[in-house]
């Protein structure tokens, strides 16, 4: 499995100069084993807010590994 940085665009309900709305950018990391696979997750993800929205980017995450206490417990008890 490989880590991924997507970045969100979602509409707000300000507008810009040309009265388009402006984009909040929001920033995941998904796990999968390729880029496709990574956008239909996003896209599931995504198809469950209201707000109108569009993938800005995707990358290859540089992240060595993602710990949490899901994953990985032992580094996270006492």
């Amino acid at each position: 499995m490989m880590n991924y940085t997507i970045t969100v665009g979602y509409e707000t309900e300000n507008l810009d100069k040309d009265g388009n709305p402006k984009m909040k950018k929001s920033r995941y990391l998904v796990e999968a084993q390729s880029v496709e696979e990574a956008m239909i997750v996003i896209a599931k993800y995504r198809s469950e807010d209201s707000r109108g929205s569009e993938v800005l980017t995707i990358t290859k995450s540089t992240f060595e590994d993602v710990l949490n206490p899901t994953l990985s417990p032992k580094y996270y008890t006492n």
